[in-house]
């Protein structure tokens, strides 16, 4: 009988047998089933023992294996079970931890008087060994993390699918990234607790598996970071897909859910009431996106009958009394500083009905007059322009400042990269001065251990004056993506959604066809407006995007493809050459929407900008794309024009976003009484007197 798992019909898990849940399911369901190694009698599991094809081949080695393997199925015969795995659970071993071998260790003593401690010890840890490498045991995922059998790991990729481990080793040092290679062999001992806890080999395991073995490892494991590398082999490998992967590896990012499940959460209790909004949501997805179906549920559900039913409670038909809609419209008002969005949507639910009747009579009974009437609604107007008017004064507030906050940024990136340079060139221990301040080089886990960071150094100093450390890695990289992120979002206008989806193939060029000449252009991807649409690059923004791109790289010749969570629409886009990444941990991560106002806000109290009342300034992305509108307008630029550059479908959207200065005001009026003097006869003007 052969002894390897992808040959041995009972020898592993990666065999055809049945297989269990993982460890981390094993105990709200029902008991696995049991595999047929777990049958198998001590002599068949003890000969097994000896022709392991693992380790090392010297007698003594394997006399070893076999003793051990031999004292240890003894020590569980004494526990109650039908099984081996049976008996492993009610000895109570998971529960002891690393502290599980002690009792076996003393039976193998009291088998063979005589028999030290070490050497007891030695003999049960060789015979777990076995048994796992075998498939007999399949112990939970906290234990392994405390048992000591990292050299197990290695034994268990050999025997279960050896060339998958090759290729996939192979695929991951492809790249050359030294981040990966770090963590490699953590996640490959990962993959082996998988392959131990559920019993199946590499190639079988599903997104699930791992989803639950990251949980567990996330709550009691050790050294968490090298899961992520993890996820991405078994992408790369196929193993999981990009939308396993995507929804999976991030259990906060929920993907898509049913309409049922988006209204459920509200726990409604009038289920006729329910059924009717979960009808018509289902109905109105069709033509919406997911955001924005999202939005509708929070304003039905939510705001309008969860409201309802809390404040009165029996309520079962659309057709509300006149004191709870009042009462309901009151404490929307109280509750939001802009109660229009619930108002509008509710009122067009209830106006959909009837029209819905017409073609499908099932909606006949649950047509109504609306709650809100055109009195409710009427104060949008008076309400829009206040909000306009709000806005075209932030931008006002803001735009002035905003070449100091350019100017703060690039400035913090200079110094931060000189210090860098300066760190880089010494060595630990060592003094340097920058500008009369002088920091020590400081010892750091790559200069500890340059074998297993391999070149990958983190730099680190310590002012000596105030005496704080600093991470001048972590620095750095914060630095240049706030440099790279104020730059971009000040001199292309796009929204935050657009930046982050940035590629490398988004960059094109257009030869004009009257002189030859070559333009460089940057492609927008259609997001909010559907709409894609191209921007001249400007030399400054050439600039960014060309240091931007050149880290990106890191010294290869291809861009890193990632791919990209949206956070608005709950998917994960396939893997593309996105420009704004980066490294993080042992695997290359996209920019996400929080780091980024995070910069900002870093760099905000950075540069210390203050308002005209004293107050420090706060920008959102946004606020760029508002202060480019009112610019590039304000420059000379036509109104149609700075519509198609936002992607803006009505001009009165564009208007909106102009913040129109009174200087400005002045400045073409005068320009235009001018103008209308000079087309009049001179001899129609006398002179002052």
């Amino acid at each position: 009988m052969t002894t390897t798992r992808q040959h041995g019909q009972a020898s592993g898990p990666a065999s055809s047998a049945p297989s269990s849940p993982p460890p981390a399911a094993r105990e709200a369901g029902p008991a696995p089933a049991p595999w047929p190694q777990t049958v198998l009698s001590a002599d068949e599991l003890t000969r097994m023992a000896w022709e392991l094809p693992v380790g090392s081949q010297a007698k003594e080695r394997r006399f070893m294996r076999r003793a051990g393997t031999r004292r240890l199925l003894a020590w569980l015969e004494t526990w109650p079970g039908t099984t081996w795995q049976e008996r492993w659970e009610a000895s109570g071993s998971e529960a002891a931890g690393g502290a599980w071998i002690q009792a076996p260790a003393r039976f193998a003593q009291q088998m063979k008087p005589g028999l030290h401690d070490h050497g007891a010890r030695s003999s049960i840890a060789s015979g777990m060994s076995a048994l796992l490498c075998l498939g007999v045991l399949r112990p939970g995922y906290v234990w392994m993390f405390a048992a000591r059998i990292k050299e197990t790991y290695g034994y268990v990729r050999e025997l279960t699918d050896p060339k998958f481990f090759t290729e996939a080793v192979a695929r991951c040092r492809a790249g050359k990234d030294l981040s990966r290679e770090q963590n490699l062999l953590r996640a490959l001992n990962h993959i082996s607790r998988l392959i131990i806890g559920t019993g199946r080999g590499p190639r079988e395991l599903t997104a699930r598996d791992v989803a639950a073995y990251h949980a567990t490892l996330l709550a009691d494991g050790p050294q968490p970071q090298a899961i992520t590398l993890t996820w991405d082999i078994l992408l790369d490998m196929g193993v999981i897909t990009a939308a396993e992967h995507g929804r999976f590896r991030n259990p906060q990012r929920k993907g898509r859910q049913p309409v049922e499940d988006l209204v459920d959460q509200y726990e409604l209790a009038c289920r006729p009431v329910r059924d009717v909004l979960v009808r018509y949501l289902r109905d109105r997805a069709v033509s919406i996106d997911y955001s924005s179906l999202l939005s509708l549920t929070q304003s039905l559900a939510s705001a309008f009958w969860k409201d309802l039913e809390t404040h009165h409670p029996g309520v079962s038909s659309l057709r509300l009394a006149p004191d709870a809609a009042q009462g309901w419209k009151d404490r929307l008002a109280a509750s939001r500083s802009d109660p229009y969005g619930v108002l509008f949507t509710v009122r067009a639910f209830y106006l959909d009905l009837p029209h819905k009747a017409l073609e499908d009579p099932w909606w006949a009974p649950w047509t109504a007059p609306s709650p809100v009437t055109e009195d409710d609604i009427r104060g949008f107007k008076k309400y829009q322009r206040h909000r306009t008017a709000r806005m075209h004064q932030r931008t006002r507030t803001l735009a002035p400042v905003l070449p100091r906050l350019a100017a703060s940024v690039e400035d913090h990136l200079r110094e931060t990269e000189r210090l860098h340079a300066a760190a880089s060139s010494v060595a630990v221990g060592e003094v340097f001065t920058i500008e009369e301040d002088k920091y020590e080089r400081i010892e750091a886990a790559s200069d500890r251990f340059p074998e297993r960071y391999r070149g990958a150094r983190r730099l680190r100093v310590r002012h000596v004056a105030g005496g704080q450390a600093l991470d001048l890695t972590k620095e750095e990289d914060r630095a240049f993506w706030t440099w790279a992120i104020v730059e971009t979002l000040r001199l292309t206008g796009v929204r935050l959604e657009e930046m982050l989806e940035i590629t490398h193939l988004a960059l094109v060029t257009r030869v004009l066809p009257d002189t030859g000449e070559v333009i460089p252009l940057l492609q927008i991807a259609p997001s909010k407006a559907d709409a894609e649409r191209l921007l001249l690059v400007s030399p400054e923004l050439a600039h960014v995007l060309a240091r931007i791109i050149a880290r990106v790289r890191g010294g290869s010749q291809h861009i890193p493809l990632v791919a990209r969570y949206d956070y608005h629409e709950r998917t994960t886009g396939a893997p593309l050459p996105h420009l704004f990444q980066r490294q993080w941990g042992p695997t290359r991560q996209m920019i996400s929407p929080n780091l980024v106002k995070d910069l900002l806000n870093q760099a905000l109290e950075r540069a210390g900008l203050t308002g005209p009342d004293g107050t420090p300034l706060h920008y959102t992305p946004h606020d760029f794309r508002r202060i480019f509108a009112s610019d590039a307008v304000s420059g000379g630029l036509p109104v149609h024009i700075a519509a198609k550059l936002l992607g803006h479908h009505d001009l009165a959207t564009t208007q909106r976003y102009v913040a129109v200065y009174q200087d400005d005001v002045l400045r073409h009026y005068a320009a235009f009484i001018a103008r209308r003097r000079a087309e009049r006869p001179s001899e129609e003007y006398r002179e002052p007197t």
